[in-house]
């Protein structure tokens, strides 16, 4: 990665922050209860949180936006989202759209329910200053002072979106993830909307130069194992 990128070991989820004009862009922030954790990691980087001037949600569920409500109330940072999320913000609720992509993740979530009964976060209404994407933009991140785009990815959820930088470093959020792989879902994602949707936007990464996949959940992969 380049241009000052940060990849934020949140727990499960992991969050990125890139350099852009007059401080920094957050992609996703994660559960609810991480913002303290959240705000101790940017400090050690020497980040402060009024440095923060934009938020890129890669999907509304409750480990991407968790504590965004109170970011945007702490920093007044303008929220990215494609359109497909602004109800579900609104709501602060994980739509029930996904199924599990095979038994054993089934199985697995059936005990992690038993812990993690709600998927819900606090409730984000999106002001006017906010930028609600209808699909691909190719010039934002360049506006903002990003070398990058942003690509609309669907197929783990019906508003993700993914960032891709000119060195080929790509943010996809959970269209693809390197995480509990021994349940055989290499790298799909644990839960989906339309598996084939999934694959055709990894297609679509390679085809817009996606070198390294920087997950949400697991480490980061090369891009070619996507084309595999």
């Amino acid at each position: 990665m380049s241009q000052s990128t940060y990849r934020l070991n949140l727990g499960i989820t992991k969050c990125y922050l890139l350099e852009c004009s007059g401080g920094y862009l957050l992609i996703d922030t994660a559960y609810p209860r991480d913002y303290g954790k959240f705000v101790k990691v940017i400090g050690r980087l020497g980040v402060d949180l009024s440095e923060i001037r934009y938020l890129l949600l890669t999907h509304h569920h409750d480990d991407h936006a968790g504590f965004t409500a109170k970011l945007v109330k702490k920093t007044g940072c303008r929220v990215i989202v494609h359109r497909n999320a602004v109800a579900p913000l609104k709501q602060g609720e994980s739509e029930d759209t996904m199924r599990p992509v095979n038994r054993r993740v089934k199985f697995i979530f059936l005990i992690f329910q038993l812990f993690h009964r709600q998927f819900r976060f606090p409730p984000l209404i999106l002001g006017e200053n906010d930028i609600i994407l209808m699909g691909d933009d190719l010039d934002l991140l360049k506006n903002v002072g990003i070398d990058g785009k942003i690509l609309y990815t669907p197929g783990h959820s019906r508003d993700s979106i993914s960032v891709i930088l000119s060195d080929g470093s790509a943010f996809v959020g959970d269209v693809a993830m390197n995480f509990l792989r021994l349940t055989g879902i290499g790298h799909r994602p644990i839960y989906v909307e339309d598996i084939n949707r999934v694959y055709g936007s990894w297609q679509r990464l390679i085809e817009q130069g996606a070198k390294v996949i920087y997950p949400s959940h697991g480490k980061p992969f090369s891009a070619q194992e996507l084309a595999r």
